[in-house]
């Protein structure tokens, strides 16, 4: 495990924080889109738990967590170079990051 599994995409402590203050702390209603994952993750997590995950974080996240092109790029290239990588659900993954791109 290398220090980078542990890095959320670059995304600083402070995005999360600003998240938290707008739509989590004290709202009851839970903000899907608010867990953004782990290099780490992305490169280990099995396709059916990831899936959730990244299609929130891309589709659902708040403002202040939306991902930008550089870091889903980041999380194909990851995906792609994951031994499962022909997994046929695996390829749906790296095809929804193909749409965000196009977006």
């Amino acid at each position: 495990m290398s220090p980078d599994d542990d890095d959320r995409f670059g995304m600083p402590p402070s995005a999360f924080e600003a998240a938290l203050d707008s739509h989590g702390r004290d709202n009851p209603v839970y903000r899907v889109g608010m867990y953004v994952p782990t290099r780490g993750e992305v490169a280990r997590l099995p396709v059916d738990d990831l899936r959730g995950i990244l299609i929130d974080w891309m589709w659902e996240s708040p403002s202040e967590l939306i991902p930008n092109n550089e870091q889903i790029a980041a999380v194909r290239s990851i995906l792609a170079e994951r031994p499962d990588a022909d997994d046929p659900e695996l390829q749906r993954l790296i095809y929804e990051c193909d749409e965000y791109l196009k977006v």
